[in-house]
């Protein structure tokens, strides 16, 4: 899987470079023999400096089997609530967007107590300065954290299901600022190259600290870690087909201390609509961290339900 996960990098690395060899420097020498600038050409009309999509979604599964029934199974409810949104600015040189993405999820299984199977809270904001028609500075500021505990579940020798909790709101949270150049030949797709990196990660809560024996990378005798790294993140969204969509981020993070173990994120989402109410969506996620763990951890997601685009 590392091996995956190196090849996505240099796959990602070798497109950027083979787009700003091939796109940006004719692009450049045809505005300079024209006598254009870069804002004549990135200038938009007032009716679309603004852009902003905001999506509500409701996800219910259900599944129940009577007692005689033979091919096995246990009755269970899935409940799943998401809001996505985007909002951004662009004109002349000069573009902001934020990303908001909040998701909770839960399962109720027979003979168990209510779980939790989703929850993720994340904001993503940028500010860019364009110096070409591909290329540009930026700054950011990312939020990765949740909202509720989450539980490792372990049964005793008695057959008694026992919780620990291993995670709670701001336990752990990550939020990171970032400073340096993105390539970005349209708006389906940008490559954030952060030379210069801060991340904090904060574990507020004594119980999972108690529980995590690498609480997440932060000393235990305190509730938040700094570090100074370089970070990639890439970008990608874009319609397939009329019903199809694919979203795709790519995080890449480096600590200048230690090169040598890279964090690694890979977050997936395929969303197929069905009719203008109802669609199916399959998202994933690849994790490597070995402030987290030494194996690479995942997470899958199948749901049909309800999404509203406002």
């Amino acid at each position: 899987m590392l091996r995956l996960l190196q090849t996505l990098i240099l796959l990602l690395l070798s497109t950027a470079s083979a787009w700003s060899q091939t796109d940006t420097l004719p692009s450049l020498r045809v505005l300079l023999n024209r006598g254009n600038t870069v804002d004549s050409v990135v200038a938009r009309p007032d009716s679309i400096y603004w852009r902003h999509t905001l999506e509500a979604g409701i996800n219910l599964n259900q599944g129940s089997f009577s007692g005689n029934w033979t091919g096995g199974g246990v009755n269970s409810i899935a409940l799943g609530l998401l809001i996505n949104g985007r909002l951004s600015y662009r004109h002349n040189r000069f573009n902001w967007g934020l990303q908001t993405q909040l998701q909770y999820g839960i399962v109720k299984n027979a003979q168990q107590a209510l779980r939790k199977n989703t929850d993720r809270l994340f904001f993503d904001g940028k500010a860019g300065y364009r110096i070409s028609t591909r290329w540009q500075w930026f700054g950011s500021l990312t939020l990765l954290s949740q909202f509720a505990p989450g539980f490792d579940y372990v049964t005793l020798p008695s057959g008694i299901e026992a919780a620990n909790q291993i995670s709670n709101f701001f336990a752990p949270a990550y939020l990171t600022e970032s400073f340096g150049l993105t390539y970005e030949p349209d708006d389906s797709f940008d490559l954030r190259l952060g030379v210069l990196t801060l991340r904090q990660t904060f574990v507020t809560d004594t119980t999972v600290r108690q529980n995590v024996p690498q609480n997440y990378g932060v000393p235990l005798d305190q509730t938040n870690r700094t570090e100074i790294a370089f970070q990639l993140v890439a970008n990608y969204d874009r319609d397939f087909a009329q019903n199809l969509n694919m979203r795709l981020r790519y995080q890449f993070f480096a600590d200048y201390r230690d090169l040598a173990a890279p964090d690694h994120r890979l977050d997936l989402t395929l969303t197929g609509k069905i009719n203008k109410l109802f669609n199916a969506n399959l998202s994933g996620v690849l994790l490597y961290d070995q402030d987290q763990d030494t194996q690479i951890q995942y997470s899958q997601a199948l749901a049909v339900g309800l999404l509203l685009t406002l």
